[in-house]
């Protein structure tokens, strides 16, 4: 069973086999400060940190989607995939009109994947992070 708790910033180390289908392209202490100022839940199954994400509030305008989890989640990427898109309507369900963004790493297919599940359309533009090329996806919530 998959239980959502509020995130805190402790849970994002609790990954250590992270990947970030959905990513904030900033500073740890940059995302740290942005995240208070959002939505954000973490995922649970026995008692295991597999999952955390949100929306975090650039401005009153304006929100970065975020979303890291366990490579074990991707042995059941459907029932995760799932998760992820039931917590991401609950969040933009309660945040009113927002335009949302996030990035996806160029060749992961599955961040592509789960962006356009939960409604954000790839808009052209690219960044370059570290080294990678990310493309961005956006919406209206």
């Amino acid at each position: 069973m998959i239980i959502l708790k509020k995130y805190e910033i402790e849970d994002w180390v609790k990954i250590d086999d992270a990947v970030e289908p959905l990513v904030y392209m900033e500073s740890s202490d940059d995302f740290n400060e942005v995240v208070q100022r959002g939505i954000a839940v973490t995922a649970i199954e026995d008692g295991v940190v597999m999952s955390c994400g949100g929306i975090a509030y650039v401005n009153e305008k304006e929100g970065i989607v975020w979303v890291r989890v366990s490579r074990k989640c991707l042995r059941q990427s459907f029932r995760w995939a799932r998760t992820i898109l039931e917590a991401f309507r609950i969040m933009t369900d309660s945040i009113g009109d927002l335009h949302i963004s996030t990035y996806v790493l160029g060749d992961f297919p599955k961040g592509d994947k789960l962006a356009r599940m939960i409604g954000l359309y790839k808009t052209g533009e690219t960044e370059r992070y570290k080294r990678n090329t990310y493309y961005k996806y956006t919406a209206v919530a």
